[in-house]
């Protein structure tokens, strides 16, 4: 970028002047998938293929990127506060009597094993006061600043924490969600966007109902949480159709560490701090907080690498955890969840929790699978766990990393036991039966050191191959515990998942669609992830376009801003990180109403140092940052007396710029995009 641009006048803009209209590229209006290429599954039960062997990729090795940076909280912006707004109080009575949130574990049971339902941490409370738009407008009294900024605060009494659900239905894109505890000195933020882009995902996978356009705030510490919401200058309360029905009341700290409190892991777990060699396996496992119509639950997932390693953050737990995208958007994960020293008691002050939620690929209650893909990139040093499709029973020493009733990550080891096939989980309950390992999708491991509970279900099991240690399978549930060490811990089988499904992402590749009849070169074609449409407005009151790659943010700006002039699609892009490709940052300029985009990391950077004027949105999509393919370029323009960019990838417009309007000065290329899907 020249200094002349952005340097010297940082704007944010994605937008040119109206007279340009007539020379727009146009392409058909036809949406993209938000998910990038996810299967027909999404949100549903896919039946598992027969098992095929031998498979294409046998195996994948752990994959530790090399050390960057330390990221902090991802997504969940933590920020000091200015001047808070005076905020309206609503206040719930007691729960009438302390819940029964954890079930315990037969402990005589050989064939019977509880599992099948993750492990509940927190409740839904109904709120009247703020059921409905009508009621909630009235409780938030708007300030009369020039970013128009509410706040509502919400008292559970008895909770250790508070998710608030925020039922949307409009929300101006540039406007910044807060939440905090009254007294607190900082807040998580997160914007308006990532807000909308969690709902269209919702809604494309089919969920149209109310929990569709609920958006599960992180967690707030404490019996009371404020939301605050913040409004760009452009907009008006009025453009705020927002409703918090539900609040969800948790009942077990997650916070601090549980081991002294009721509902903490049992005793006879082993703190993974006490162990040695399992470090690179603690960094690719997670703590997940999640929730669904009120209630909050916490499961255990793991991070995994793929054939070329690219670092995508696929990310592998049960399907009785979460099974379809509206309980994923809801998802926080809680990296380095460990304790400081082996049981020093003390949780590592260097955890770090992303709340941006999760993409479903596909979810099967065959092998209880659930596999997803984060959807913020996974945090410094973490590790992308290997995995392995031979046989369990090829490598009888098995070993977990997990997280008990929420608590920090434990270590058990043990063996392969059987084959076993399994029924529908029922009350908490299921029955197995021992098979064989052409009939069966699920393996059973009987520990010798720790155990697993509630809170452990979608930990993987790491089979030791040759020296290393692969991922073989997550776990279903069983009927282990400290009083029962030779109970059983049922696994959900990885390799029929990755025939299934799974070797389409992991092994991308690999994965081939079959060749036609017979003919001289019967050469494979690889899948190809389908791109997603990024749509163009222009904004006539700043004289500048914008761009979109959310359908659900799109039909909300042509619903509500007459400004706005759609203009179709722009060009194509991928919603997620494939290879070859690199994040397209968007910044909101709070000053003047316009956004900003940019896939230069240093750019981004500097902006977030230099300009506390420029919001920063997150990433808006994905392109090449060089060229290559079938890629075309998006010229990038930029008007000094305007201070705002223009971007197109039809090079007759650019031409068309260049002759015709001195004002915008050529900068050159911004990245490489798509004329087509």
């Amino acid at each position: 970028m020249k200094q002349s641009s952005l340097f010297s006048s940082p704007t944010v803009a994605s937008r040119l002047r109206g007279v340009l209209i007539a020379a727009t590229l146009v392409l058909s209006a036809c949406g993209g998938s938000s998910d990038g290429g996810s299967s027909g599954t999404v949100g549903g039960t896919a039946k598992a293929a027969p098992v095929e062997q031998p498979a294409v990729v046998p195996q994948v090795e752990t994959f530790v990127p090399a050390a960057t940076p330390s990221v902090q909280e991802g997504s969940l912006r933590t920020v000091g506060f200015g001047v808070r707004p005076r905020a309206a109080n609503v206040k719930l009575p007691p729960l009438p009597a302390p819940l029964q949130t954890i079930k315990v574990a037969p402990a005589n049971a050989s064939e019977d094993a509880s599992g099948g339902v993750p492990v509940l941490v927190g409740v839904g409370r109904s709120v009247a006061q703020t059921a409905d738009v009508a009621g909630t407008a009235r409780m938030l009294q708007w300030n009369g600043a020039s970013a128009p900024a509410a706040a509502i605060s919400f008292t559970s009494p008895g909770a250790s924490g508070l998710r608030m659900g925020l039922l949307v239905r409009r929300l101006p894109a540039g406007a910044m969600v807060r939440g905090y505890a009254q007294g607190a000195t900082t807040s998580f933020e997160i914007p308006a966007s990532e807000i909308l882009a969690a709902i269209a995902r919702n809604r494309d996978a089919g969920d149209v109902s109310d929990a569709g356009r609920t958006f599960w705030t992180p967690v707030v510490e404490g019996p009371e949480a404020t939301l605050e919401i913040t409004l760009p200058a452009s907009a008006f309360p009025a453009d705020v159709d927002v409703a918090v029905p539900t609040v969800s009341h948790l009942t077990v700290p997650l916070g601090e560490l549980l081991t002294t409190k009721i509902g903490g892991a049992a005793s006879c777990e082993v703190d993974v701090s006490c162990t040695s060699g399992t470090d690179v396996l603690s960094r690719s496992v997670a703590r997940m907080i999640f929730s669904d119509t009120g209630g909050t639950y916490a499961c255990t997932g793991t991070l995994l690498n793929d054939s070329n390693s690219s670092g995508t953050p696929y990310f592998l737990s049960a399907n009785h955890c979460i099974s379809s995208q509206t309980v994923a958007s809801s998802l926080n994960t809680y990296w380095f969840y460990r304790s400081t020293s082996c049981n020093s008691g003390v949780l590592n002050p260097g955890y770090i929790r992303l709340a941006g939620g999760s993409t479903l690929l596909y979810a099967s209650g065959d092998t209880d699978t659930s596999f997803m893909r984060l959807n913020e990139p996974a945090p410094a040093n973490a590790a992308f766990a290997g995995w392995s499709v031979n046989a369990p029973d090829t490598a009888p020493d098995v070993a977990a990393v997990h997280n008990p009733k929420a608590d920090l990550q434990k270590y058990s080891q043990g063996r392969f036991s059987s084959y076993v096939s399994c029924g529908t989980p029922s009350g908490g309950s299921f029955s197995c039966t021992v098979g064989d390992a052409a009939n069966s999708s699920f393996f059973n491991a009987i520990w010798g050191t720790g155990t697993t509970e509630g809170g452990s279900s979608g930990s993987a099991a790491f089979a030791a191959i040759g020296g290393s240690r692969y991922v073989v399978g997550q776990l279903y549930g069983g009927s282990a515990s400290c009083s029962n060490l030779q109970g059983s811990n049922i696994y959900g089988r990885f390799d029929r998942a990755y025939n299934a499904a799974l070797s389409r992402w992991l092994s991308p590749a690999a994965v081939t669609s079959p060749p036609p009849a017979p003919t001289p070169d019967p050469s494979p074609t690889p899948v190809i992830i389908p791109r997603t449409a990024i749509y163009r407005f222009y904004n006539a009151s700043t004289g500048a376009h914008f761009f979109t790659q959310s359908s659900a943010e799109r039909d909300y700006v042509i619903a509500n801003y007459s400004t706005f002039t759609y203009e179709g699609v722009a060009f194509y892009a991928y919603s997620t990180a494939v290879p070859n490709s690199a994040p397209v940052y968007r910044f909101y300029n709070t000053s003047n109403g316009r956004h900003f985009y940019t896939i230069n990391a240093a750019e981004r950077d500097y902006v977030l140092a230099t300009y506390p004027q420029f919001s920063f949105e997150g990433t808006s999509w994905h392109a090449q940052p060089q060229a290559g393919g079938t890629a075309s370029p998006v010229y990038r323009f930029y008007n000094a007396s305007k201070q705002t960019h223009f971007y197109t990838i039809n090079a007759g417009e650019k031409d068309a710029v260049v002759q015709n309007f001195p004002s915008y000065s050529l900068e050159g290329v911004g990245y490489y995009a798509w004329t087509t899907q």
